[in-house]
């Protein structure tokens, strides 16, 4: 880091450098900018770089990027940007404040602080449904790219452009493919991507021809979008024209794709609703999953760069497992394109809501319950009840073994004769999940897993009254949750785009809804 750099860092980092005087400031650096948190403002300093895609070197440029940055933005973010911000230089420092004639030393991008609890990243994490929210994310999608004036150039958006992207990705996806693709899959997603092209070429010029390339976003994930009223879509492209100036759907296929990939395929749907309610000639099913492929591989080598730039261990391990992900549910668009999931796999503590879904959820599918197959295998019926602490009674270890074994030899049964499947069970553990995952994947099946959660006294408080109205099939107690919730092993080991966590404290008809809206 040169001087100069870190002494504007340093400036940045002092509160009482600011106008406004911020309690604290927090500090973000990323390999294009410093970013400066502030109690209601944040700031962003451009690097003076230089990636060939992207050109910050010389303070004419940043300042021009950061008011491109105001200026851009402004469309989906109104009021957040406020404005690209001089620094003068001051005794061998930085000042806000000109003073003497001083020139700008230094420009920031001024923002109002975004509440960090309200990204759509962070709310997925936490399990919240939001399928109301994501309609009004897809509204405003529809309206902001409904709004801007199609491009009538023919630098942008033709096939040409989409070629020399894909190709590139793969070049620099070799080098590191047996880390996280496979030589099998990278040359399954070359051979879909070459072909798409070769059949649609003509296709590509048709959709610029028709206004569909236009001025949009560029890079619309789930950080990026901020679930107030209205949703405030933050951070899009402006130092490449070339990487914002696409295709609609190019544009918004990088929101569904995100979506998926964190197993939020109910949201995905809804988003989908939305938006093209609105734009209903822009929807192109094939060119969608295109794009989305596309997007999919992309974050995939950026991942990748990602594993073999850290020396930490745990951290490449992490990103090698994200790098993984994402070219996984490349080759699931590819592969499964239309497919339902099957089978479905409902799982979670007991009292989290888990069977009142599955039973729900689909009337004409086949349910295994392992509550049902445990009383079926030692011979209690079905309306009786025989509590017993875990690990006795009913609640052996062997038994539950063979339980799971047999609900898997029944699903996959069910499954090859085409009918579909709903496994209602708690799956606490990663060796039964994993079993039950790889199973499916080799005999060309699609599972998808819910993972149902609540609080702990939400839990409690259902068992309570599942217990007192005795109409449950469950024998599970208070004791056999509380053991559950301290073995409990978080379904980290599943793919994410085949895993939707979903906290079930709302209301579970409008989460059996979702799901029906996409499985």
């Amino acid at each position: 880091m040169m001087g100069a750099e870190r002494t504007l860092i340093d400036f940045l980092l002092d509160p009482r450098s600011y106008p406004e005087t911020p309690g604290t400031v927090s500090h973000i650096e990323t390999h294009i900018s410093h970013v400066f948190i502030g109690d209601r403002f944040v700031y962003k300093v451009k690097k003076p770089v230089d990636f060939g895609f992207l050109d910050f070197s010389t303070l004419k440029k940043r300042r021009f990027f950061c008011e491109q940055e105001v200026l851009l933005n402004s469309r989906l973010a109104k009021g957040i940007y406020l404005g690209a911000v001089p620094l003068y230089g001051s005794g061998g420092g930085f000042s806000f404040a000109s003073k003497g004639g001083r020139k700008p030393a230094e420009y920031a991008v001024k923002m109002k602080r975004i509440p960090l609890e309200r990204l759509l990243f962070k709310l997925i994490g936490e399990g919240r449904p939001l399928y109301g929210a994501l309609e009004d994310v897809g509204r405003t999608l529809a309206a902001f790219h409904e709004g801007i004036a199609p491009y009538r150039g023919a630098r942008f958006g033709g096939v040409e452009s989409v070629i020399a992207a894909t190709e590139e990705n793969f070049e620099q996806i070799r080098p590191f493919a047996s880390l996280t693709i496979g030589r099998k899959t990278l040359a399954m997603i070359e051979r879909y991507t070459r072909t798409f092209i070769a059949d649609h070429g003509a296709g590509f010029a048709e959709r610029r021809k028709n206004g569909f390339v236009r001025d949009g976003h560029g890079d619309l994930h789930c950080q990026h979008v901020c679930l107030e009223h209205p949703p405030v879509i933050f951070d899009c492209i402006e130092f490449n024209r070339g990487f914002r100036t696409i295709d609609i759907l190019e544009d918004i296929a990088f929101l569904f794709m995100d979506l998926e990939y964190r197993g939020r395929f109910d949201l995905s749907a809804r988003l989908h609703k939305a938006y093209f309610a609105r734009l209903p000639k822009a929807l192109d099913e094939e060119l969608l999953r295109f794009y989305k492929v596309y997007r999919a591989v992309v974050r995939g080598k950026v991942e990748g760069f990602a594993a073999r730039g850290v020396e930490d261990a745990s951290e490449r391990e992490r990103a090698v497992a994200r790098a993984r992900d994402y070219f996984g549910l490349a080759g699931h668009y590819i592969s499964h394109f239309k497919k339902p999931f099957n089978p479905v796999v409902f799982m979670g503590l007991s009292g989290s809501g888990k069977s009142t879904i599955a039973r729900d959820f689909s009337p004409n599918a086949v349910i295994l319950r392992s509550d049902e197959m445990r009383k079926e295998i030692t011979g209690v019926g079905k309306g009786r009840h025989a509590y017993s602490s875990f690990g006795e009674g009913i609640y052996t270890p062997e038994l539950t073994t063979r339980i799971y074994c047999l609900m898997l030899e029944r699903a996959m049964e069910c499954a090859r004769m085409g009918r579909k499947v709903i496994v209602d069970a708690t799956y606490l553990k990663a060796e039964q999940r994993r079993d039950f995952h790889e199973t499916c994947i080799a005999e060309g099946q699609n599972p998808f897993f819910i993972h149902c959660f609540a609080s702990e006294a939400v839990l409690k408080e259902r068992i309570r009254k599942r217990m007192e109205a005795g109409t449950d099939a469950s024998d599970a107690d208070i004791a056999v949750l509380e053991h559950q919730l301290a073995h409990l092993e978080e379904p980290e080991e599943l793919p994410g785009y085949r895993t939707l966590r979903i906290n079930t404290e709302d209301a579970i008809h409008n989460i059996v809804q979702a799901l029906k809206e996409f499985l």
